[in-house]
């Protein structure tokens, strides 16, 4: 079963989650896959709060998968609250890129060089 939610959305990932914790138990999660689809503001996927939304809950698993079809770029401030200041308070999650475009992957090794 797949859920999904926009960066508009009142909801959030942790309340999904919820749902399934009456059958789990604890959360037990060990990946995740997350397709970035970001909203734009000019020609620049922006910004630290839809970073801090998509991982929104995140700190529950040992790997993020973050699939980047379609995104053409991202802003340095989205990058940086990803791979940088999330990484740096989970260095235990392995956070894997796929599907980058040259702009993005420019992006998030800048972030991660960083830390």
């Amino acid at each position: 079963m797949s859920f999904n939610i926009s960066l508009t959305s009142k909801k959030h990932l942790i309340d999904l989650f919820k749902h399934f914790q009456s059958d789990l138990g604890d959360f037990a999660f060990d990946i995740t896959e997350i397709q970035v689809k970001l909203f734009t503001m000019g020609t620049i996927h922006i910004s630290r709060s839809q970073a801090r939304r998509i991982l929104s809950g995140m700190e529950k698993f040992e790997t993020i998968i973050l699939d980047f079809d379609r995104v053409p770029i991202v802003g340095q401030a989205f990058a940086d609250e990803i791979f940088r200041v999330f990484q740096n308070k989970h260095p235990k999650i392995k956070i894997v890129t796929k599907n980058m475009s040259e702009s993005v992957e420019f992006m998030v090794e800048r972030a991660r060089i960083s830390k």
